[in-house]
C-alpha cells in the first residue's frame, strides 16, 4: 500500500503528459480513477473489496470505506476526481503558473446547484475529498519546488476547502464592481493540499492488516486538516484554534451500524450503487462478523 502511493501519483502524472500525442483528446477524470482503483484491484482479497455500478452516474467519483470489523468503527471517505487542464480553450498551452482544473465550476444539466455544493452536502458519515491529477511535468516545475504542500501526480484536499475557494470567484464575478478570482488555479489552490499517503500509507499501528485500519486514516487526515496540507500551518494562534474547532465530526471513525459486505468475490457488481465502492477490512474476526471472501465459492466455505 504504501508503495502504491508513491507511485501511483508518478504513473498517473507521467500519463497525463503524454496526452498531448493523443488523437482523441485528453484522459478525463474517469480514465485516472479507474487507473487508481485498478491498481488497488492488486490488493483484492479478504482485506479489500472493490465493488462497482452497473453504470457510474457520477463520473470520476468513488466512494473509500474503512472498516475495522472487530471494533465496528468505521470512516467514509466520498472523493470526486478532477484532472488540471494544460490547454487553454483546447488549443494554446498554458503556463504551469497559470494551470487550472477547469471542471470544478461545473454544473450537471440535471442539476440546480454547482457539483462542488452537492460534494460538500454529502451526507453523514461521509467525508468529502477532492482527488486532484496533476502532470508530471508541473509535478517537477521550478515553480512547484517550494513554497507550499508537495505537489504530485495525485493530490488531495478537503471539499470544504476547495468549496470556500469557489464560492468566493463566484461571489466576485457577480458583485459591483465584479472582478476575476483565479481560484481554479493549482498556484491557488497548492495550500489546501496533501498527499495520496494520508489514505493508503498512514503512520500508526495497522494491527498487522495490510490494509489501512480507519483509525490511522482518520489520524493522518485530522493532521492534514489542522495543517490544511503539510508545509502550510497556520501562523496566527486564533487561526489554528478555529480550524482544530470546525473539524467535522465524521473525521473521527464511529461505531456504527454499516452495511455489512456479503461473502463473494474481492471484486464484484452491485446493482445498488453510484459509484464505485473500494472497502478496506482491517480487524478481521473469525466469527460471521467478517465476510468470507474469495474467487472460489468452495474456499469461501473453507
Amino acid at each position: 500500500m504504501c508503495d502504491l502511493a508513491t507511485r501511483l501519483p508518478l504513473l498517473i502524472g507521467r500519463l497525463l503528459d503524454r496526452e498531448a500525442n493523443l488523437k482523441r483528446g485528453r484522459f478525463r477524470e474517469e480514465t485516472m480513477t479507474d487507473i487508481f482503483t485498478g491498481a488497488l484491484a492488486a490488493f483484492a482479497g479478504p482485506e479489500l473489496v472493490i465493488e462497482y455500478p452497473v453504470e457510474a452516474e457520477t463520473g470520476g467519483d468513488i466512494d473509500l470505506r474503512f472498516w475495522h470489523v472487530e471494533t465496528s468503527r468505521e470512516l467514509h471517505l466520498r472523493i470526486q476526481a478532477k484532472r488540471l487542464n494544460a490547454m487553454f480553450n483546447g488549443k494554446t498551452m498554458t503556463k504551469v503558473a497559470h494551470r487550472s482544473y477547469h471542471e470544478l465550476l461545473h454544473k450537471p444539466h440535471t442539476s440546480v446547484d454547482y457539483q462542488f455544493k452537492t460534494l460538500v452536502d454529502a451526507p453523514d458519515p461521509w467525508v468529502p475529498l477532492y482527488m486532484f491529477y496533476n502532470h508530471q511535468s508541473v509535478v517537477e516545475d521550478p515553480y512547484f519546488a517550494s513554497g507550499g504542500p508537495t505537489v504530485s501526480g495525485v493530490n488531495l484536499a478537503f471539499a470544504t476547502d476547495i468549496a470556500g475557494e469557489m464560492q468566493a470567484k463566484l461571489d466576485a464575478a457577480t458583485a459591483t464592481p465584479k472582478s476575476v478570482k483565479h481560484h481554479k488555479r493549482l498556484s491557488h489552490l497548492r495550500k489546501h493540499l496533501f498527499g495520496l499517503d494520508a489514505l493508503l500509507c498512514p503512520a500508526g499501528d495497522w494491527g498487522g492488516a495490510g490494509v489501512p485500519p480507519p483509525g490511522a486514516v482518520s489520524e493522518a487526515l485530522r493532521a492534514s486538516w489542522g495543517a490544511r496540507g503539510q508545509g502550510s500551518a497556520r501562523t496566527k494562534d486564533e487561526d489554528v484554534i478555529l480550524r482544530i474547532l470546525s473539524e467535522p465530526d465524521t473525521l473521527s471513525p464511529d461505531r456504527r451500524p454499516g452495511r455489512r459486505i456479503s461473502d463473494g468475490p474481492p471484486v464484484r457488481v452491485d446493482r445498488s450503487l453510484e459509484r464505485p465502492v473500494v472497502t478496506f477490512i482491517s480487524g478481521r474476526t473469525d466469527d460471521d462478523r467478517t465476510p468470507s471472501i474469495a474467487e472460489d465459492v468452495r474456499e469461501r466455505r473453507r
